[in-house]
């Protein structure tokens, strides 16, 4: 009987990992099938819930995305839509949010019923099996559908497919060291996967992002070999560095050069507001959306009214958000949604604790850097979809890493 329920409670562990690694493909539906298994893995070991166990889930990762979801749920509530604006935005949201929170109590229970140790070797093997399935169906997309040169593959955007890819697979590299060498080989394989997600969906920015904690990443490496073989770890991952950014040359070129011709775009411009403008529309976007806050700046104006807002400011006939995530707080909600917001992101900085920074740094680097960087630029976690998924990966990887301070725990 105990064997049983440790394979069907593994089973639904295998199964959620497999499915965060095809976020990047299909967005909502894996979430809701995770749901699923994680209902049933609880299902799986309910006499074996007490008290305790919910005791243990109250912890601050927790509370930060419970806050969080409470915040714009009460936003939605509380805020009235607008004259010219759309109902249904709110009646989005306030669904959106109330199930974020159902979703946080089943996923933060599930976590606490599975050992972190694991929960680590279920990443390790089925987070790259996951990202690779990805990047087939993305790729057969590409080449066989009919999606244009910036594929969306089944999510709601162009950006969001090589965005996630890029975060969870910086996010794979944890436990580097710990890994076989095929595994490794794997993971600068999705490295080079990641590159090549950008150019599907043409993303200027996440090139940017993909070059950055590429060579972050690459430093990190070689600081995490033995002293004697620095200078070779260093030279062997620049140079796979090296090549991987080299074949997104060549596999941009084959797919026409579309996205190098975008980034090409801003030779052109002669650095003033007009002409970096008219190439990058989001600082049209940014200098309207600080003459709203400048307006609302301590209690905003409602979430579910930006998007109405931003186009009576620039007086465009199109429907955009702040395209930038601490605007968009500022906008929804004034200072207590910026607050709100960066205690959100805030339990990502466990991963630079000195017990467990030497294998869990490229967990920052995707969920800390590369998100933070894509913030920046874009309205992340104005989308109800973004955050549940951020959550999903951050509780997950935090679960993974108390498996280092169980291990430290039992060193005499």
């Amino acid at each position: 009987m105990i064997v049983k329920m440790y394979f069907q409670k593994n089973i639904s562990l295998a199964f959620c990992i497999l499915l965060l690694g095809l976020f990047p493909a299909f967005s909502l539906p894996t979430l809701q099938a995770m749901l699923l298994f994680m209902v049933l893995g609880i299902a799986v070991c309910f006499r074996r819930i007490d008290r305790a166990a919910f005791d243990q889930i109250v912890i601050y990762r927790n509370f930060a995305f419970t806050q969080f979801a409470l915040f714009f749920l009460l936003n939605a509530l509380v805020f009235e839509v607008q004259e010219g604006s759309r109902d249904h935005y709110r009646t989005i949201a306030i669904e959106s949010w109330s199930v974020t929170i159902f979703c946080l109590g089943v996923l933060a229970l599930w976590l606490q019923l599975n050992s972190p140790s694991d929960v680590k070797q279920a990443l390790i093997r089925w987070l790259p099996v996951g990202l690779t399935a990805s990047f087939l169906v993305a790729t057969a997309v590409y080449i066989w559908g009919n999606q244009g040169p910036r594929i969306v593959v089944f999510t709601s955007g162009a950006l969001f497919p090589p965005l996630w890819f890029l975060v969870l697979t910086m996010c794979s590299f944890a436990w580097f060291s710990e890994m076989s060498p095929w595994h490794k080989i794997w993971r600068l394989a999705l490295l080079f996967m990641a590159g090549v997600m950008v150019i599907y969906g043409s993303a200027r920015l996440l090139l940017l992002a993909w070059i950055f904690s590429g060579a972050i990443l690459a430093v990190w490496l070689s600081l995490g070999a033995e002293p004697s073989q620095r200078k070779r770890a260093l030279f062997v991952t620049c140079l796979c560095v090296t090549l991987a950014a080299g074949g997104i040359i060549v596999v941009d070129s084959f797919a026409g050069g579309y996205l190098f011709t975008r980034m090409s775009s801003f030779r052109t411009v002669d650095f003033t507001y007009d002409s970096i403008s008219a190439q990058f529309l989001r600082l049209k976007l940014w200098n309207a959306s600080l003459s709203i806050i400048a307006d609302n700046p301590w209690l905003g104006i409602g979430k579910s009214n930006e998007r109405l807002a931003i186009e009576q400011e620039l007086g465009w006939d199109k429907w955009f958000r702040a395209h930038q995530t601490y605007l968009s707080y500022l906008i929804a909600g004034g200072v207590p949604a910026l607050i709100s917001g960066l205690i959100l992101q805030s339990p990502v900085l466990a991963f630079l604790n000195s017990k467990k920074r030497s294998a869990l740094f490229p967990a920052f680097l995707g969920l800390g850097f590369v998100i933070t960087m894509n913030c920046l630029t874009d309205s992340v976690f104005q989308s109800a979809v973004n955050v549940q998924g951020f959550m999903a990966a951050l509780l997950v990887f935090l679960r993974a890493s108390d498996s280092n301070r169980t291990a430290l725990s039992r060193t005499p």
